[in-house]
């Protein structure tokens, strides 16, 4: 073996594709040794293409590199890689086949070069931990040695295009089963206090899991929210960057407070550091008890656009308005909820532009920000 090589074992396995090999790298020697095949243009004449994969995006491996500083970071999902042999020293060698399947153990010798692995599916990953500042990583590989170009193509299409993207309502969901506080988790909380308290505005108007609650085929209620969409509002109110606030909670950290905190719309944020999620909540239900009073009509009207997603989202931006002004008088109560509310309703009825109905406006698109906007207008919070 030269001096410029790395060693390692794999498993090897077969599948309809072919052979392949599984096996662990370190992230440091990783990055030296794979380098993904950007798509892109190689003839200008004929605009020919070249390559696989999607050209890197900064945002998405700046928030990889991110979770990897966390205190619980773990990648336990393969990169899929293609192994040039060009770059094997030595035909790779099986040092043990013990298994009743046959499935050897088989030995490499690879050469310390940037094309020795093609990146098939891991990119932004291994991107994120070039960004990252951690000590290195035990990575699991899966390779093919010499695959075609054209099944390494279809291997990223076929992955990255049937991919379904997880539910959000499910995501906070499992913050149920977390022990560890942090924003997502407390947003759950929240969500599933307001769904199922008999006293909240919001009781059975929640989707938990994001579909209709069933008990076998029958449907036990409708509701016009998700659960991802309310406790995702709810969330933001408290953190600009959960994953952060929770590794600090994870490391016996302070929860950061600052006094702008509010002016950057951060309102649930000092209640949350100071673990006092009673009060969030509490905010929740006198806001929106108020907003069940002035328009108790629409809002028992669950296909209304007040009582849908787009009200919900355009309501909560309110609240950060609002919480300001209550903030200044010290009055966060029901009674100064119920007093902006008033100003709310009578001055959307004198509004020839948008109906009290509040039908006027798109559920989708900019409708939100559209209504928000004249709920600004109506409270005279402006």
């Amino acid at each position: 073996m030269s001096e410029q090589a790395l060693k390692f074992t794999a498993i090897r396995l077969t599948q309809p594709i072919g052979e392949l090999f599984v096996g662990k790298i370190s992230s440091d020697k990783l990055a030296s040794l794979a380098k993904a095949d950007i798509r892109r243009i190689t003839s200008r004449e004929l605009e020919k293409m070249s390559g696989i994969q999607r050209g890197l995006s900064s945002a998405r491996v700046t928030d990889i590199a991110r979770y990897i500083e966390t205190v619980d970071a773990s990648f336990p999902n393969a990169f899929i890689l293609n192994l040039n042999s060009e770059f094997l020293n030595d035909a790779p060698r099986e040092i043990g086949n013990d298994c009743e399947d046959g499935t050897g153990i088989y030995c490499f010798d690879v050469s310390a070069n940037e094309k020795a692995f093609s990146i098939i599916d891991g990119q932004h990953r291994l991107s994120g931990f070039q960004k990252a500042e951690v000590e290195t990583f035990d990575l699991i590989v899966a390779f093919f040695i010499d695959l075609p170009i054209e099944d390494q193509a279809y291997l990223f299409s076929t992955i990255n295009v049937t991919q379904q993207k997880v539910n959000k309502s499910l995501v906070y969901d499992l913050f149920d089963v977390s022990e560890t506080r942090s924003p997502q988790r407390t947003a759950h909380l929240i969500t599933k206090a307001l769904n199922t308290d008999e006293d909240s505005p919001l009781y059975r108007r929640i989707k938990l899991l994001g579909i209709a609650p069933k008990f076998g085929d029958e449907v036990l209620y409708k509701a016009p929210l998700s659960q991802g969409a309310v406790a995702s509002r709810i969330a933001e109110l408290i953190s600009a960057d959960p994953m952060s606030d929770r590794d600090s909670i994870r490391r016996g950290k302070e929860i950061a407070v600052d006094a702008a905190d509010v002016e950057r719309g951060l309102i649930f944020r000092k209640f949350f550091a100071e673990e006092k999620d009673w009060a969030i909540l509490r905010i929740m239900k006198n806001y929106f008890r108020a907003v069940a009073d002035a328009f108790p009509d629409l809002w028992e009207k669950q296909d209304n656009p007040l009582s849908k997603t787009i009200g919900y989202g355009a309501l909560m931006r309110l609240l950060v308005d609002a919480f300001g002004e209550g903030a200044r008088r010290g009055d966060l109560s029901f009674d100064f909820f119920s007093e902006l509310m008033t100003r709310v309703r009578r001055n959307s009825a004198m509004d020839q532009d948008a109906p009290l109905t509040f039908e006027s406006f798109a559920a989708a698109g900019s409708g939100e920000s559209k209504l928000y906007g004249k709920l600004k207008e109506w409270s005279e919070l402006a």
